[in-house]
């Protein structure tokens, strides 16, 4: 089925379900085949799983690796009264899971017992040695690591030989050896048998401390379920895999709290005020592209303690404060990641080089703000749509970040060339690395030639796959809740794509502050309803002509209204409709 409306773009149905699941779903909810036939696609013969996850999905931490040696040491600690130095990442899965150990510690620990580190761009990511020569002179006696760790070796090390302790919570991707800290809490070991393969660094740190509690018979930490939910999002890590779906239940209890207000975190709660978003209509893409790059902001142009200190504060009139800074902080990250995008380009133009040709763009400049290394990344791979690697040229160390797209392994990448390498680490879609510049000529070489030999097979990003056929007299006020029910939508549960076909349109208008949105009514047969085609609008008149046309579309909601309406991504002509299906089309990947 070819695009009408967005050029290059084509779709394909999923595979259709097994008939007697989608009739056994139906007998059992009563509900629209459209929804069954979702349910029976996503969920097979344990479809029921996936219908409002709760607690009841959350796996035993005691199945991570190293989590009875991790607990007991702490609990030493807390019989000792040792001071505790918790080491956070910077970015807001760090910022979540240091706030989740410091909060979840806080009760076992005497007033002044914790101490916390959140890093920031001018150290990089992970256990600095700056941090290394804090600890030691201030004498601690351990530490905990938050979403990093696992790629400091030397400087665990330089801890375990002045004779302090390190527990490691991380989930990136474990490079061997494995550091020699006393306990490396990771779900992607190899020995791990954690059910969850796909953590966030946040959850790591809940487990962790939902582990102690269990020990000290104290009532499982489920407050500190809004952080988890923040920090599982941001890092865009899957909220579900085959038949796991542990982090969506992590997140959907979350939600909950936040709607309830009773999250552990006022900060998160007034930032949302300052941004206008309701607390019982939270979704994940209002975590993605409002509340992340606030926290984020102060990473990239200010003080990452900031956020740090927002969501653990619990004086709301210091919350308020703290939430202004950071919104200062993103308006800066704005200007600046405008003027750094100008400037790759820029040198983009200065190159002999073609991104598409090459399979991958790498780009350097002096002094460019390493803060908006990755965002600048990800601007250039939306263009180009080639793995892109950003260098920050220092006089000494250069700094790069790197955005990967579906089918490419950046760290696998970066492994492959670690003897150019200072320091590497991420995930395979995102990771950064440090080198002496005078490495970089002979980086690019190889990296190009490793592009040009691992490529992806024939991207399909163009062609996209939509669940399942519905009538319109199927789309309703209950539909829309059963759907809902499958949420919060992400990586790995994206909200389900529905065709409605041999539709015209009627009452089209056109809104938003520059007429850029298309609003007006799908016709099927007798049936009528609501619709809004974002950024659509210059598509008016085809609109206007269309007959017999196929809309793609998530089901949603008009809150002004309070009535149920199309949310259109596409429109197609219904005479290819007998397109064959292609299973591995690309599945949308959206935050909805």
């Amino acid at each position: 089925m070819n695009s009408l409306i967005r050029e290059g773009k084509s779709w394909c149905m999923a595979p259709p379900p097994d008939e007697m699941t989608v009739a056994e779903i139906r007998s059992s909810l009563t509900c629209s085949k459209g929804f069954a036939s979702v349910l029976a696609q996503r969920g097979g013969s344990e479809w029921a799983r996936l219908i409002d996850p709760d607690r009841s999905r959350f796996h035993d931490p005691a199945l991570l690796p190293d989590m009875e040696t991790a607990i007991s040491r702490v609990l030493d600690a807390v019989r000792s009264q040792e001071r505790v130095y918790i080491h956070g990442d910077f970015d807001v899965d760090g910022l979540s899971a240091a706030s989740v150990l410091f909060l979840g510690l806080q009760p076992l620990f005497p007033q002044g017992g914790l101490k916390v580190e959140v890093g920031d761009r001018r150290t990089g990511h992970g256990v600095s040695r700056a941090f290394v020569r804090r600890a030691i002179e201030e004498r601690f006696s351990l530490i905990i690591t938050a979403d990093c760790g696992i790629s400091n070796h030397d400087e665990i090390a330089q801890l375990a030989a002045a004779g302090i302790d390190t527990i490691v919570s991380d989930h990136h991707i474990p490079m061997m050896p494995l550091p020699p800290a006393l306990a490396v809490i990771n779900p992607l070991r190899e020995d791990s048998t954690y059910p969850n393969r796909y953590l966030a660094g946040v959850g790591v740190a809940f487990k962790l401390v939902q582990a102690l509690y269990q020990r000290t018979d104290r009532p499982a930490p489920f407050h500190l379920l809004d952080l988890v939910a923040l920090g599982t999002v941001a890092d865009l890590v899957p909220l579900a895999y085959d038949s796991e779906i542990e982090n969506r239940a992590l997140v959907r209890e979350g939600f909950k709290l936040i709607a309830e207000q009773q999250g552990s975190s006022n900060g998160l709660q007034v930032l949302m005020e300052s941004l206008s978003l309701k607390p019982d209509r939270l979704t994940a893409s209002d975590i993605a592209f409002y509340i992340a790059p606030k926290l984020n902001a102060a990473n990239r142009t200010g003080d990452p303690k900031v956020a740090f200190l927002l969501l653990t504060t619990r004086r709301r009139d210091r919350a308020s404060y703290l939430a202004e800074v950071l919104l200062d902080y993103n308006r800066d990250r704005e200007i600046a990641q405008q003027d750094l995008l100008s400037q790759a380009r820029a040198r983009l133009g200065e190159l002999d080089t073609d991104p598409r040709g090459d399979g991958i763009l790498i780009l350097d400049g002096k002094n460019w703000n390493e803060g908006i290394l990755g965002l600048t990344a990800s601007n250039l791979i939306d263009q180009f749509g080639v793995p892109t690697i950003i260098v920050s040229h220092g006089d000494r160390i250069s700094r790069a970040s790197c955005r990967s797209v579906r089918g490419f392994d950046m760290v696998a990448c970066l492994e492959t060339h670690a003897d150019l390498l200072l320091h590497y680490g991420g995930h395979q879609m995102a990771a950064g690395f440090s080198l002496v510049p005078e490495n970089l000529p002979e980086l690019r070489r190889r990296l190009i030639e490793y592009a040009a030999d691992h490529a992806p097979e024939n991207d399909r990003s163009t062609q996209g796959r939509i669940d399942t056929h519905v009538e319109a007299n199927e789309i309703n006020h209950r539909f829309h809740t059963n759907i809902r029910s499958l949420a919060p939508f992400g990586v790995g549960n994206p909200a389900p794509l529905l065709l409605l076909e041999h539709c015209s349109f009627a009452d089209l208008t056109l809104v938003g502050a520059r007429r850029q949105h298309l609003k007006g009514t799908a016709v099927q047969g007798g049936d009528r309803l609501p619709f809004i085609a974002f950024r659509q609008g210059r598509h008016l008149l085809l609109f206007e002509t269309m007959d017999n046309a196929g809309v793609v579309f998530r089901c949603g909601f008009d809150d002004w209204r309070g009535t149920v309406q199309l949310d259109v991504v596409d429109v197609v002509d219904s005479l290819s409709m007998t397109t064959p299906s292609l299973a591995d089309a690309k599945p949308a990947e959206d935050l909805g």
